[in-house]
Order: structure tokens, then sequence, then C-alpha cells
């Protein structure tokens, strides 16, 4: 495994020699016990079959292997190799430690790669390069790029299969817990507080809205338009077991009592401009949705403050805030 050296230029004393290749030392390590030296490659395999020295024979272990001195070290500095293809007409003598790189990237090496010159663009090796064939080697290039784009697809389904089944029985589970915290009102209470800090640490990654026209505000969204909601909500990345909630939050009739009629928004117009609301991604439709949580408005009086939270969905008028978002508020 070490240099040739045949193809050394000028005299290679003994103690250069790897004793088990015969040629000159690449990587070479020593026998700290009997200093005899090796290339790293070839001692390493010599020891899978023995743990002796190949030399003298003394025990040798992989423990006892060192770095050859650096008398040693500067010896194989200076010698000169010639390239492996001198024969094809190279004429470069390189140093020891540059030889690899300088024969894998050589121009009479028949293996090294080279970029097709007829304008495909693909590297191929040099002595392939007069059957290579440019239509070819790119239909079988988008051929091995289509099938996995394929595979990518299908993995995706899978995911998304496995992740909408993982979604079932966490909403199942969230039925299970939401009828124990029904009949328990310890539960309950403990429960609303983590709802209330699940929505804020969701409520904390959305931007800030302001809201210009709340005369745009539908409070009677349609069937469609909840399931709509539903979407832009799942979407964003609202807690899944507050996602049934927040929807129905959309409409007037599950608003507070000072939102609950045009009549009481009208009264209170003055008072909404207040609310800290968060945008969530438009309706497919385009219409702006914003969502109003009870962590953001605690400054709100009790007849417009949200329990939980609410959504509100516009005509138009909605745009980011452009300052920073609020602290986050703890909650336990």
């Amino acid at each position: 495994m070490g240099f040739d050296l045949n193809c050394i230029v000028g005299h290679v004393d003994e103690e250069l020699i790897c004793p088990i290749c015969t040629d000159v030392l690449e990587e070479p390590v020593q026998s700290a016990e009997c200093e005899h030296a090796f290339c790293r490659a070839c001692i390493d395999k010599w020891m899978l079959q023995k743990q002796i020295c190949p030399v003298d024979r003394s025990v040798l272990l992989t423990s006892h292997l060192v770095p050859v001195s650096r008398l040693m070290r500067n010896m194989l500095g200076r010698l000169k190799i010639k390239c492996t293809f001198a024969q094809s007409g190279c004429a470069q003598l390189v140093a020891l430690e540059d030889f690899r790189t300088h024969v894998a990237a050589c121009e009479h090496n028949p293996k090294s790669v080279v970029e097709c010159s007829k304008g495909c663009g693909m590297k191929v090796p040099r002595d392939e390069m007069s059957r290579h064939n440019c239509v070819f080697e790119l239909r079988e290039r988008v051929e091995q790029l289509v099938k996995e784009a394929s595979d990518l697809k299908q993995k995706q389904e899978d995911l998304e299969t496995q992740n909408a089944n993982q979604r079932r029985e966490l909403e199942l589970f969230q039925y299970y817990i939401a009828a124990l915290r029904s009949t328990n009102p310890v539960l309950r209470n403990i429960g609303d507080q983590l709802d209330r800090y699940s929505l804020m640490q969701w409520g904390n990654g959305l931007r800030l809205a302001t809201v210009h026209t709340w005369g745009s505000l539908i409070s009677t969204p349609d069937t469609p338009m909840h399931l709509m909601v539903r979407d832009v909500l799942r979407a964003s990345g609202c807690p899944m077991h507050m996602l049934n909630m927040m929807v129905d939050r959309c409409h007037e009739d599950r608003w507070p009592e000072g939102l609950m009629t045009l009549d009481d928004r009208r009264e209170n117009q003055h008072r909404m401009t207040e609310y800290v609301a968060r945008l969530v991604p438009g309706l497919v439709t385009g219409k702006p949705c914003v969502v109003v949580l009870a962590g953001d408005n605690g400054h709100m009086p009790e007849n417009l403050r949200p329990s939980l939270g609410l959504v509100m969905i516009f005509v138009d008028g909605v745009d980011e805030m452009m300052h920073e978002a609020l602290p986050d508020i703890d909650f336990v």
C-alpha cells in the first residue's frame, strides 16, 4: 500500500522502505517497542492475522503503534515521485503527500472525471468520453429523478396518512379528557388554565394585526366559511384539542356579551379598537381572519373579554402590525 519504489526519483534510504509491501512508506507508523516502521494500511492488515512484528517477531499490539519520528517524516518529505501516468505524457514530479491527489486529477489519467464538452454538462470519466451519449445519459438521469420524486411523494402521502390517524387518536383522547373535566371542578379549573396557556403559546407565534375597519366584521359566517376557518386554524398550528372550540367561536352567538349583536358592537366600537388581535392565514376566499385571545386581552372590560379566545373574519381592513410582538405571559 506504499508508494511504488520504481517511481521515486533518486536514492531511497532503507529505513524508508515498508518491510511488508517493500515500497516507500505511506502514512507511516512505528512500533514503540522495536521502532520498526510500516505503512499504516499494511500493518493494520497484518495485525488482523498476527500480533507480532513482521521484522523481529516481537509482540506487537495496536497500542504499541505510534507516529514515526520527525527525522523520518522529514526524509519522506524530501522525496519526489513520478506520476503513475508518466509514460502517457505526464512529466510532473510531486511530493509524496500530494501524489494521490495529483494522480486522481491528472489530465493523463483515463479515469479522471471531466465535464462533457458537447454541452450537456454531465461529468464522465475521460476514457468514456468517446462513448458518451448526451441524450441517453440525460434521459437516464431524468428517469432517475422522476423515480426519486415519486418515492418522495409516496413517503409524503404515507406521512400525511400517519398524521391523520394520529390526529384522530388525539381528538378521541381530548374528548375523553373533556368528559372528565365536566364532572370534576378541580380538573376543570386546571384544564382551563392549561387551555389558556396552550392558546397563548400558539398565539405568540402569530403576527399581531391591526383592524382598520370594524364595520367589515362578518359576525354570522355560514357553514362553508366555518370549514375554511378550521383549515386556516389547523394550518397555523392551533392546538388540536382547542380547534373545535375556536371554530365555534367565529360566530357572534359564541362571542362575549358586548359583541353578540350589531347594536352591542356599535355601542362598544370605541373599545373594540383596544383589542389585541393576531393574524392567521387568510381564508381561501381572500378574507382576512384574526384571533382574539384571553391572554392578550386582560385589559378589556368583562363584557368584551373572551373566556379563552375567539375568531373574527373580515371583508377587508386588516393589516399586519409593524412593531414587535407582545412578551410571553405566564398563566400557571
